[in-house]
């Protein structure tokens, strides 16, 4: 692990940084996620959810009918999570794994998501090639990997006091490096995925904005 990420494991074991959480595990998948399963995902997928959180995307992909496994690199985040899940009654698998370093088989997986812009947080070129060559590893043929990230342009245009150069400084203890979609292409690309797509995406209204995601086949 690349001791630059170092501050977002900080950052994310603060209470401050999860007090959302809770409430937004009820807001389903936002728009352009839905969009991904409907057009990528197979039935009954076996799914990876790197930077799981709370559980948001892994409790609505459950009540989908998948199998989910979700890690983050945040122990009271996922302590929190399984403490919901079991009260909710959903067998889902949350585990405190930095997503870097992947403990799983390969071949394993139908699918692997790296949603909520986590991929801004892996900090450096380094990080992020190292993040698609395991989540590659770790997915079976012609499995499907969706990521998405902010978009500099699109950060430039509306939020351009939180931009530092590519860091987005969305709190002032972490920030997130914000990207094109050429380069988020690109990464997939040199990773030898086989890009599908990859294009802006809607949240849940329009006032909420757009992100940028790529969705790529093994």
């Amino acid at each position: 692990m690349e001791n630059k990420i170092k501050g977002v494991i900080d950052w994310y074991s603060t209470e401050e940084s999860y007090a959302y959480m809770p409430e937004a595990t009820n807001n389903g998948l936002k728009l352009w996620e839905k969009e991904v399963v409907q057009e990528h995902f197979q039935d009954k997928s076996y799914i990876l959810d790197i930077g799981c959180g709370m559980g948001r995307e892994a409790f609505a992909l459950y009540d989908m009918g998948h199998k989910i496994a979700a890690v983050d690199i945040s122990e009271p985040i996922i302590m929190n999570a399984i403490k919901l899940a079991v009260q909710s009654g959903r067998k889902i698998d949350f585990s405190i794994i930095n997503g870097l370093d992947l403990p799983f088989n390969n071949n394993t997986f139908d699918a692997v998501i790296i949603w909520a812009q986590t991929f801004g947080l892996l900090y450096g070129e380094k990080n992020k090639k190292h993040m698609l060559n395991e989540c590659k590893r770790v997915l079976k043929t012609n499995g499907i990997l969706s990521f998405s990230a902010h978009e500099r342009e699109f950060e430039e245009k509306n939020y351009p006091q939180y931009l530092d150069g590519n860091k987005f400084w969305a709190y002032k203890e972490c920030y997130w490096e914000v990207l094109s979609m050429d380069e988020l292409s690109s990464f997939a690309e040199n990773a030898g995925l086989k890009v599908l797509n990859c294009q802006q995406g809607q949240v849940y209204k329009p006032e909420d904005g757009t992100i940028i995601h790529c969705v790529c086949r093994k």
